[in-house]
């Protein structure tokens, strides 16, 4: 499928990939962030969240983007789609 992506849509894949990765990063720390440690300061966990969450809208918004693109492909392509 990669084959077929214009340069945009690839750019996008890479973004996407970016943050797909960190968000799992991020999760990861989440769920290990106790261990071998008695407690975690509240800032930590809440800067943790607060990253998880922008990435979050990040990814939201590129898979809007993304999905924009292609009915905006979609239809210069196919003018009767307008």
């Amino acid at each position: 499928m990669d084959k077929n992506l214009s340069p945009e849509l690839r750019q996008m894949k890479e973004e996407y990939d970016f943050l797909h990765k960190k968000i799992g990063e991020l999760e990861w720390e989440m769920a290990t962030m106790y261990l071998n440690r008695i407690g975690v300061p509240r800032n930590e966990i809440e800067l943790v969240e607060d990253q998880l969450d922008n990435y979050r809208q990040s990814m939201g918004l590129l898979i809007e983007k993304v999905k924009n693109h292609i009915t905006d492909s979609r239809k210069s392509k196919n003018p009767r789609h307008q």
